[in-house]
């Protein structure tokens, strides 16, 4: 999916459902979790839309466990788009684009040791556009591997690295030189510091990098490409053992090679999580 600059800003509510059970079998712990929510966006209400996840979690032995997931997001709003009612023209329309989104994951994690747990994923996407712009369909995969690292009670890093590859139909892209296939390198860093038994503070560093693959010489993204700059400071205070509230603040920068300058995203929140 490719995100498009200048698509407004807002106040966003994010409500949010998890629901866990589990049990007991013969390879150990079973557990079965829902995650539901949405994004409601306060004015720019055209982008508000609802999430689902469904996660079934299986333990392999002592220190290995298993997980099947699958997300589903429908109808999400991506912004008011052109596109070319002729490819011998210059003559463009503009019209909504929405989406559904589908992900199958597995993830299998390991503990090597009292301070080190490896993690491996894998995924299978689809992400399914409506009319007008149902030419766009991507199926996609991707493989990658997460270590956490444990360096003391009170600090925690985690790093990770995924490979994601995007596939279109080019027959269907090319009459409107707009084929959005891709290449993606993601990395990132995570530093967790437990400032005070209820005080903890997280940093995020993330690097994207984007090769898109359009074979069609007069599409803007033909031998295009992508880098994306993200970090992220964010504060949690448990204020007992049913309430956690948090505070935080990401900021990243995008450009395409395309583009002439980059493109500042800010984003700021505060919520609370209730156990119960």
């Amino acid at each position: 999916m490719v995100d498009e600059p200048e698509q407004r800003s807002d106040f966003i509510y994010e409500p949010q459902a998890y629901i866990k059970w589990l049990t007991e079998n013969q390879l150990g712990e079973f557990q079965v979790a829902i995650d539901a929510g949405a994004y409601i966006f306060q004015d720019a209400s055209d982008y508000t839309h609802g999430f689902f996840q469904i996660e079934l979690s299986q333990a392999l032995a002592e220190n290995t466990r298993l997980e099947f997931l699958y997300d589903y997001v429908p109808n999400q709003f991506i912004g008011l788009k052109e596109i070319f009612s002729n490819a011998h023209d210059h003559h463009t329309e503009h019209d909504e684009e929405r989406l559904d989104s589908h992900v199958w994951s597995i993830q299998m994690e390991h503990e090597l040791s009292e301070h080190f747990m490896l993690r491996g994923l894998a995924r299978y996407g689809i992400r399914d556009y409506e009319e007008p712009f149902a030419y766009r369909d991507i199926h996609f995969f991707t493989v990658g591997s997460h270590l956490e690292w444990v360096i003391s009670p009170n600090i925690e890093l985690l790093a990770g690295y995924h490979f994601e590859r995007g596939y279109t139909d080019h027959t269907k892209t090319k009459h409107y030189n707009d084929d959005i296939g891709y290449i993606n390198n993601y990395a990132s860093a995570e530093l967790i510091l437990h400032l005070a038994s209820r005080l903890k503070m997280k940093m995020v560093v993330d690097y994207e990098h984007n090769d898109f693959t359009s074979p069609h010489v007069h599409d803007i993204h033909f031998n295009g490409n992508e880098n994306v700059y993200q970090g992220e400071l964010e504060l949690s205070y448990d204020v007992n053992h049913a309430l956690t509230l948090n505070v935080g603040w990401q900021h990243g920068k995008r450009k395409f090679n395309y583009e002439s300058h980059w493109v500042d995203n800010n984003n700021g929140w505060i919520g609370a999580k209730f156990h119960f």
